[in-house]
């Protein structure tokens, strides 16, 4: 009797385990591509990279660096997020040449036009290769087109 309690309980734990282990928490390509793109909308990052761009021309370099910030901290948080390596390859390849560019942005011992040369080195054929996938995978990011 015992035994066969045992080996109930068993089976129903294996089953519990198995059923949460199918519900994993990571998001398929499309749910990312879906979840960036609400919580885009929602943060009004479109909006607020439009005016990262001026900021910068202006030469508010912090506020730029913030807005960014917030862009690419989304990016990386869907990239810890999805089941699709290569959707998670892509955006971290983005979020790390991002990230260059917006030191090289801000730094204020460059030129514009040294600037402008060093953010062209940044898109090489490996990032390129990378960050293509992006359009791939997410072709409908109007919140942040």
């Amino acid at each position: 009797m015992f035994k066969k309690i045992a080996a109930t309980a068993a089976v129903l734990t294996l089953a519990a385990t198995v059923m949460t282990g199918c519900g994993s928490s990571k998001m398929s390509t499309e749910e990312t591509c879906t979840y960036i793109n609400d919580q885009a909308k929602e943060k009004g990052l479109k909006e607020k990279m439009e005016a990262a761009g001026t900021k910068m021309v202006s030469g508010d370099t912090e506020g730029f660096k913030s807005t960014v910030g917030e862009f690419t901290s989304l990016m990386q948080e869907a990239a810890g997020k999805t089941e699709d390596d290569k959707l998670a390859d892509a955006l971290n390849a983005s979020v790390e040449q991002t990230n260059k560019m917006v030191d090289l942005m801000a730094d204020e011992s460059l030129s514009l036009e040294e600037k402008s040369t060093k953010v062209q080195e940044l898109d090489t054929a490996e990032t390129k290769d990378k960050t293509a996938y992006l359009d791939t995978a997410c072709p409908n990011m109007d919140a942040l087109d």
